[in-house]
């Protein structure tokens, strides 16, 4: 039975997998025909291609003869890597992003450039201490600050050495020698560094602010790490423990008097009608704001509220809660078309507030501590912020002041770490003050110093930058740098490179009075993750030392990465670069969309959807896909909904790739700053052209060696191989034979097409322009003419063209090209001369040729028809020979008849010719 019932379950899987490739054949064809001519044909495939075997050997040759550390003599081109996260692997989203970069360093070396590719590892502070505080919980584990860095430094080490070894299975040609953390010795220098020269040109200070607090990881976070929710009316959110309501607007009755130091009974006083989204803020009110335009508080209207009051006389809400009497105030803040046009102010729980309190002169009444738990006296005290909602709208019902709860959209600030609801408190922090900084990062990018690719990022460049406000630098975790600030026993505070420099600043205040290093205490924060980052185009290279390296490869020449991280990093390291160095950190930005999945949903851990490229490169079962889910720090409710997901996406898991078929599927997909939709059965099309090129090499050579026996030499050495490339010196001219003339010319127009292409970060173009080359014009053609004529000379320009595609595939597909060009010539092919045209016009009339084939092909194989008659009129620039390739490259042509008049019956007209394809048995 147990036999059986595995049987039917190989059966289904077989009927599926070849569903699927039915399905991926079809999508082949249509694209294909679409283009007028047929798919590649399945042939001189006696041995599949294996990238584990091939890819396994290359990266650690590379590493032992020095390929990737930069040569003198080629102008400088220099990217630093984008810092991965040491909170896990790579994903899919960091290969798309590695195989752009590498791609450009791997032409650049190609075409002399002297290329440094630095690489290295963010600490990553908030995201980190999350994943390892969720671990240590999960085992149950209490450590103090020392114990948790510890076991944060012990995470780093064992996640940090897979993305260094993720990073040489997908090919990616960094020096290793320069790699660099973002919290290893000489980074945590130069953020000291930086952080005291930003102090003390007045740019860095500590002041009580309004900030985004996250009660789950018990810290502030910036502005661009909370993302904005908007949820329709009456929408209940998970938060706190517990399941609240959302998208809701309350009107409740505020008490006024005329008089300020009201004490009797406030509910027996006029009221207004109040509208807010936060009802258990009220305990904090220190004021009432009203529109100055507002009719109802002129003169006459207060007179009709309150009655006889003397002219000019202030009025006073009463707390309906607290019964604090406090102003009524006028400012546009109020907008009288919004809610009831009474606006309720909590400056210590709103940043508007906050700003209107400044203005006003209003005093800051904190109603939650950093639990979200009520602090105010009372019978609300200790009661969560939501579950004091439902307590204050209760208590205002009782009292008779509640007037309605209606529902309306509303904008819910979440952390885009743990999903909390974000609580604005006020906390004294320190902040960078960017105006002047945003300024000039502006004018870097208008005079043309940095460009921002792909055309119109400028536009949020300029609006981001514009409208800037202050950094809050400091956050309350352990991972992460110390914020380098000491504070004396007066209250005052030091800031200094190191403790004893704190110290020397504090005795030369002290004046003769004694003072101790021991009474210095290092303020407990640390920095936002984002101010080392935005070091790292020249720290990596030893600043503030001017290091050999700062001095040479310092600006960088590119920075490419997402999108949407172009204000989180690449502002701020433009903005910090200006200020500390005097230079733009970089001259080019290049960004790139979000990798989704085939879905088009965004890549998360709890979807389930997120990718390591090595299942991709390896191949993986679904077992194994659920199993490394599982092992991560989903709670079992994500664990169930990405169970579903992977099932549904990867019903037989992930097919074997390999790095080169992965690189070429996300280049391809690259274009600008559009998301990609990754569908992995694409990366499985490419799996199936590194087939094409094995077998292309395995043809080549062998014919190539055979030519070598025909000329009495016997086995070819590599120092030898060279010998039977055709020199420029020996190309054909216009009147040779045709074939040869229309593969150099495509050759050439290839070239030129990818140096375009790549030039111009244009890797959709690069990747389809090399993939039709190879796979239509020297494969599906000049490979076939040279197995029919197997001349001499048709040999020696295939084996040049096939090099040559070679070099123009490396920057895509590193493995299999230094595999290909190994069997051939010593040395590597990264830093081989990447191909150029070679400056002869091939005008071959051989076009009109495959004009006429591709058509026959094309009518034959969308009719389906095995074998088919042809019968051609020639016309124009076909003749006698070209009919003999014809025949040779359209091997369903069971019949071909020239005629001389085609002037009636079905003829289509085809490059200057008439042309009939007909089914035939």
């Amino acid at each position: 039975m147990d036999s059986s019932k595995e049987a039917l379950k190989e059966r289904k899987k077989m009927a599926k997998d070849e569903k699927k490739r039915q399905k991926l054949e079809k999508f082949l064809a249509k694209k294909t025909l679409e283009i007028g001519v047929s798919k590649p044909r399945k042939e001189y495939r006696k041995e599949g291609y294996d990238p584990l075997q091939v890819e396994g050997k290359w990266y650690k040759l590379w590493e032992e003869q020095g390929l990737f550390k930069p040569v003198e003599g080629g102008a400088r081109y220099v990217v630093p890597i984008p810092p991965p996260n040491v909170t896990g692997s790579l994903h899919i989203g960091h290969a798309m992003m590695v195989s752009i970069q590498d791609a450009v360093c791997r032409y650049k070396r190609m075409c002399g450039y002297e290329v440094l590719y630095i690489p290295g590892t963010d600490h990553a502070g908030i995201a980190t201490q999350n994943v390892v505080s969720k671990q240590l919980a999960r085992e149950g584990i209490v450590v103090d600050r020392e114990g948790f860095l510890k076991k944060a430094w012990e995470w780093k080490d064992r996640h940090g050495s897979r993305i260094y070894e993720q990073l040489k299975r997908l090919g990616t040609s960094v020096d290793f020698g320069r790699e660099r953390f973002t919290l290893d010795p000489g980074m945590s220098r130069a953020v000291a560094d930086a952080f005291v020269k930003l102090y003390e040109k007045g740019l860095i200070y500590r002041e009580p602010k309004i900030v985004n607090w996250c009660s789950r990881l018990l810290t502030t976070i910036s502005d661009l790490e909370v993302n904005h929710e908007e949820v329709m009316p009456n929408t209940y959110l998970q938060v706190d423990g517990g399941k609240y309501e959302f998208g809701v607007i309350y009107h409740f009755k505020y008490p006024i008097t005329a008089d300020k130091g009201f004490s009797g009974d406030h509910l027996s006083l006029p009221t207004i009608e109040v509208a807010t989204t936060r009802p258990e803020t009220i305990l904090g009110d220190t004021a009432v704001c009203v529109n100055g335009r507002d009719c109802r508080f002129s003169p006459e209207g207060i007179k009709e509220m309150l009655g006889d009051v003397p002219h000019g006389c202030r009025i006073y809400g009463v707390n309906p809660l607290t019964r604090d009497v406090i102003p009524v105030i006028f400012d546009d803040y109020a907008d009288m078309s919004f809610g009831t046009g009474v606006v309720k102010i909590t400056p210590a729980h709103d940043a508007n507030d906050f700003e209107v309190s400044k203005r006003h002169g209003l005093p800051c009444k904190i109603v939650f501590d950093e639990q979200n738990r009520v602090v105010v006296e009372g019978e609300f005290k200790g009661l969560k912020r939501f579950e004091a909602r439902k307590a204050v709208v209760s208590k205002l019902r009782d009292v008779g002041l509640f007037v309605s709860k209606k529902g309306h959209p509303q904008v819910i600030p979440r952390c885009s770490r743990s999903d909390d609801v974000i609580e604005p408190i006020i906390k004294s922090q320190w902040w960078l003050n960017c105006k002047e900084m945003a300024r000039k990062a502006i004018e870097a990018v208008e005079d043309g110093r940095i460009s921002i690719l792909p055309e119109g990022a400028e536009k949020q460049w300029y609006k981001w930058l514009g409208n800037i406000r202050d950094w809050c630098l400091s956050r309350q975790l352990w991972w992460g740098h110390r914020v380098p600030a000491y504070k004396a026993p007066s209250g005052k505070w030091y800031v200094g490179r190191t403790k004893e420099d704190a110290f020397l600043k504090m005795r030369s205040e002290c004046m003769g009075s004694d003072c101790d290093l021991s009474e210095l205490e290092q303020d407990e924060d640390v920095l936002d993750t984002w101010f080392s980052s935005g070091l790292w185009p020249f720290a990596t290279l030893g600043w503030p030392e001017e290091t050999e390296d700062f001095l040479k490869y310092y600006p960088n020449t590119l920075l490419e990465t997402g999108s949407d991280i172009l204000f989180f990093w690449v502002a701020r390291m433009v903005m910090l670069g200006l200020e500390l160095t005097g230079k733009a950190p970089f001259s080019q930005v290049l960004l790139h969309g979000i990798v989704r999945d085939a879905h088009g949903r965004k890549m998360s851990k709890s979807l389930g959807n997120v990718i390591d490229p090595i299942f991709v490169i390896d191949g993986c079962s679904l077992e194994k896909l659920i199993s490394t889910m599982r092992s991560g720090n989903l709670d079992e409710r994500e664990v169930k909904r990405a169970e579903a997901v992977l099932r549904q996406d990867f019903p037989n898991g992930i097919s074997r790739c390999g790095a080169d078929a992965l690189r070429f599927a996300l280049l391809s997909y690259t274009s600008g700053m559009k998301d990609i939709n990754l569908d992995v059965l694409r990366v499985e099309g490419y799996r199936r052209f590194c087939n094409k090129i094995w077998n292309a090499h395995k043809f080549v050579k062998t014919m190539v060696d055979e030519l070598a026996g025909k000329n009495g030499n016997g086995p070819v050495c590599k120092d030898d191989y060279g010998k039977y490339i055709v020199s420029s010196a020996e190309l054909p001219g216009p009147s040779e034979e045709g074939p040869v003339e229309w593969i150099l010319r495509r050759r050439n127009e290839t070239v030129e097409a990818i140096r375009r292409t790549l030039d111009s970060f244009n890797f959709m173009g690069a990747t389809q322009a090399i993939h039709q080359f190879f796979i239509y014009d020297l494969c599906d053609v000049f490979i076939e003419v040279v197995k029919k004529s197997k001349n001499e000379k048709y040999i020696r320009v295939l084996f040049r063209v096939f090099i040559d595609s070679m070099k123009m595939l490396h920057p895509f597909m590193p493995f299999i090209t230094e595999e290909v060009f190994s069997n051939y010539f010593n040395g590597s092919i990264s830093v081989s001369p990447y191909p150029e045209t070679d400056g002869s016009e091939h005008e071959s009339k051989f076009s009109v040729t495959l004009q006429i084939t591709r058509h026959i092909r094309a009518k034959a194989e969308s009719n389906g028809w095995s074998k088919a008659a042809v019968e051609i009129a020639p016309g124009g620039d076909v003749n006698h020979a070209d009919l003999r390739f014809i025949r040779s490259l359209c091997r369903k042509i069971v019949e071909l008849k020239i005629i001389s008049d085609a002037e009636d019956g079905p003829y289509e007209k085809v490059g200057g010719s008439r042309v009939l394809v007909r089914q035939t048995e």
